[in-house]
């Protein structure tokens, strides 16, 4: 088990974790291939972070579980590993 509040970095794919009613992505998370997910807490990087859905990247972070297993990790510091070229009919 992690130390409550210590800062790791993690490698996965950026995705949408939760919708708005009207379909909007309004929180996203980071899927690791080893089947973990970290909801990413809203700060100062959150915006950048959600305009790279769908790309590979290594977060730095400190993370939290809440008393369900839920994690999540307040984002310091990022650096996309790969881009997903998504074409246009795929964005619509």
């Amino acid at each position: 088990m992690m130390e409550f509040g210590q800062i790791i970095v993690i490698t996965g794919i950026i995705m949408p974790h939760n919708w708005d009613e009207s379909g909007k992505v309004i929180e996203i998370a980071l899927y690791t291939n080893k089947e973990e997910v970290y909801v990413v807490e809203h700060n100062c990087l959150t915006q950048r972070l959600m305009a790279l859905m769908y790309n590979k990247a290594e977060v730095k972070g400190r993370v939290r579980e809440d008393q369900n297993g839920g994690k999540s990790i307040a984002v310091q510091h990022y650096r996309v590993l790969e881009e997903m070229k998504i074409s246009e009919s795929e964005q619509s």
